[in-house]
């Protein structure tokens, strides 16, 4: 009995030996099947990502390019070369042009007649005569005066010496005598005081002085007039000229004999010596000053 009980006992040993190689055998077999499905599921992944990446990294073919037949350019057709301009005739009749400048025509041939005109650059006129270093022109049917040295005239060579027509008369008479007063004896609302030793200008209101200033008066070889005049024409500005001088747009003037002003200068500030020829120079904020001040008519009294 006791040896059949361990022949039963061999037989469950086997047994159990051969049920445990079984389940180990077919928990392989299942694993490397597992594996396998594993393997296929993940296989086509990676193909199309080997497929991609040869996309990526193979350089593209070249795009074919048309062929484009290029015409051959026209020429270009020649410029015309101009013809040259028509020579303009020179004028026969006497003329004269004023080239760059711009130039006063004046109804006399001096600075001190009036300003009745002006010749632009480059214009043109009719001489018809001469007078002194003046040229008379025609302006619309009235006699003119310009200045020779501001123009080139032509065909003038035999035109006649035209007298000087007379300056302007006066608005106011002169006092009965032409020497100089003092102060006290200016019986005159406004009146201005030019002191030639002191070189000095003083505007008065009655005997009150109301400004005074230094100023410049005429040179030794040129002086300036002595004696009671009257102001006779207001210009802001004016030409002046002379046997050596041209000076053109010359500020704030009033003659007070023939072509003797009181003016402002902008060629000098030399003042308190004499320094002009014949005209009383005055710095230009003062003369625009007694511009305002005085009127045609006032009195101008110059002394030593």
């Amino acid at each position: 009995m006791e040896l059949k009980q361990q022949s039963y006992t061999q037989w469950l040993n086997s047994l159990k030996w051969l049920l445990l190689l079984a389940i180990t055998l077919l928990t392989l077999t299942w694993m490397i099947k597992l594996g396998q499905e594993i393997a296929t599921v993940f296989q086509p992944v990676e193909v199309e990502a080997q497929v991609i990446a040869d996309a990526t990294t193979t350089p593209a073919s070249p795009t074919p390019t048309a062929s484009v037949e290029t015409a051959t350019p026209m020429p270009a057709p020649p410029t015309p070369t101009p013809a040259p301009p028509t020579p303009t005739p020179e004028p026969s009749y006497p003329y004269l042009n004023t080239g760059n400048n711009t130039v006063n025509v004046r109804s006399g041939p001096d600075t001190a007649y009036e300003k009745i005109g002006l010749l632009l650059p480059g214009e043109t006129a009719i001489v018809t005569g001469w007078s002194g270093a003046w040229w008379q022109i025609d302006r619309n049917g009235a006699p003119g005066f310009v200045l020779g040295e501001l123009v080139t005239a032509r065909n003038v060579a035999s035109l006649p010496e035209v007298a000087a027509p007379p300056l302007p008369t006066p608005t106011a008479a002169p006092l009965p005598t032409p020497e100089p007063a003092p102060a006290w004896a200016a019986d005159e609302a406004r009146w201005i005081d030019v002191d030639l030793s002191e070189q000095l200008l003083t505007a008065y209101e009655w005997q009150t002085p109301v400004k005074s200033y230094l100023v410049s008066t005429g040179l030794p070889q040129t002086p300036t007039p002595v004696g009671q005049y009257r102001i006779w024409i207001k210009l802001k500005t004016d030409d002046m000229s002379g046997a050596d001088y041209y000076i053109p747009d010359v500020p704030w003037v009033m003659y007070f004999f023939g072509g003797y002003g009181l003016h402002g200068v902008t060629w000098h500030a030399n003042f308190g010596h004499p320094m002009s020829h014949g005209c009383v120079n005055q710095p230009n904020d003062m003369a625009e000053w007694l511009f305002a001040f005085a009127e045609v008519g006032t009195l101008v009294n110059i002394h030593e």
